[in-house]
């Protein structure tokens, strides 16, 4: 079979490149990297030189991402930037165009509706989707999957999600980051059912007026302050919380998995990425220790002192991709997917709509827009 065909799609000064997400697909069996587009000249000659693409060669390198997508046709296409005031038009019109699949930065898009809009064109094409969630791709992360299956903390109670809480904290911080914690809360407790939510804005309880536009091409958001409560499917509640400036020097953010028998925390983007302490917080009267968890299961092949972060975690996102061409080839969806994104996507909306509303919101979530329009 011949290599998937792979365009890349990043904006400098407007979102960049994100974690670089054009950068993972070098070396990807069953890829090869043929197109860049950029519409800064310099951001574009930058990205060419580092993917090893030659610039002056006929059909490599656009300024526009539209004449890259019609002139290449390529079978995946990854949408880069950061700021996703562009994602949902980007997705649907590489679908449109053909691309078996395409790779894309989180946060996946601004509203639930254009979620369902760039679920209604993959559906339609055939197109697979998959989000750079990389916390979802570490090893260890799989290993946390087999421990609550075993039942080794017992009875999922709670999950519990922080943001990092530092200057974005709130809105911000839910939207950049609480998507991350979000999806690992909606897979491994079940799809949200309901969200009981407060957002407050120096102390007070916000209003629609509080909206304004975010950074990073958000939409309105409102809020340092965020307390949230959702049922899950499988049973137990979860919750998500961010203030502003409440973090630590070691990030609050992550996700903290309560059973009747013990606890697992999620230290979202670090090594070790997961620790078991074999007791529920409310067991203070006994010494119980946290274990860290590696690929190789509790205290099993756990990274060096001096391993690099951020090569892990580039390699959490090589299987990310690899994910995608898998899910290409044997016609499934990808392990974090356009659904798991809308799911998220469906989550922050529902924190602001229950906060605005002063009561509990329930799924299926109506509507679909941004809650402060």
């Amino acid at each position: 079979m011949d290599p998937f065909r792979v365009a890349v799609i990043g904006r400098t000064g407007r979102g960049d490149w994100g974690h670089a997400i054009d950068e993972v697909w070098k070396g990807i069996d069953g890829t090869e990297l043929v197109a860049v587009a950029d519409e800064d000249p310099a951001g574009l000659a930058k990205a060419a030189d580092r993917l090893g693409l030659d610039a002056a060669a006929p059909g490599v390198a656009f300024a526009d991402w539209r004449a890259m997508l019609a002139e290449v046709r390529p079978d995946i296409v990854a949408i880069c930037m950061r700021h996703i005031d562009c994602h949902a038009e980007m997705a649907i019109a590489a679908a449109e165009g053909g691309a078996k699949g395409v790779f894309m930065e989180k946060p996946f898009v601004r509203t639930p509706a254009e979620a369902d809009a760039v679920i209604r064109a993959c559906r339609a094409s055939g197109t697979k989707l998959a989000l750079a969630m990389v916390n979802r791709h570490s090893p260890t992360y799989g290993v946390v999957r087999d421990l609550l299956e075993d039942g080794r903390i017992g009875k999922l109670l709670e999950l519990r999600a922080r943001g990092k809480e530092d200057a974005r904290g709130g809105g911000e911080d839910l939207w950049v980051l609480g998507c991350h914690v979000l999806d690992m809360m909606a897979d491994l407790g079940g799809a949200p059912t309901w969200c009981l939510a407060s957002v407050t804005r120096e102390g007070r309880p916000i209003a629609a007026a509080d909206g304004a536009d975010g950074p990073e091409g958000l939409g309105r958001i409102a809020g340092d302050a965020i307390t949230a409560t959702f049922g899950l499917a499988d049973g137990p509640t979860g919750f998500f919380a961010s203030v502003r400036e409440a973090g630590l020097k070691q990030p609050n953010f992550g996700l903290t998995l309560v059973g009747t028998k013990g606890t697992i925390h999620i230290r979202s983007d670090n090594i070790p990425h997961a620790y078991l302490r074999e007791a529920p917080p409310w067991r203070v009267d006994r010494e119980v220790p946290w274990q860290p968890i590696g690929p190789g299961g509790v205290g099993e092949g756990l990274p060096a002192d001096d391993a690099d972060r951020a090569a892990e975690r580039a390699g959490w996102a090589r299987r990310a991709a690899a994910d995608l061409v898998a899910a290409i080839v044997e016609d499934r969806e990808p392990m974090a997917g356009m659904y798991a994104g809308q799911t998220t996507v469906e989550m922050t909306a529902a924190v602001f709509a229950s906060a605005l509303a002063g009561r509990r919101v329930d799924w299926p979530l109506e509507p679909r827009g941004n809650p402060f329009s």
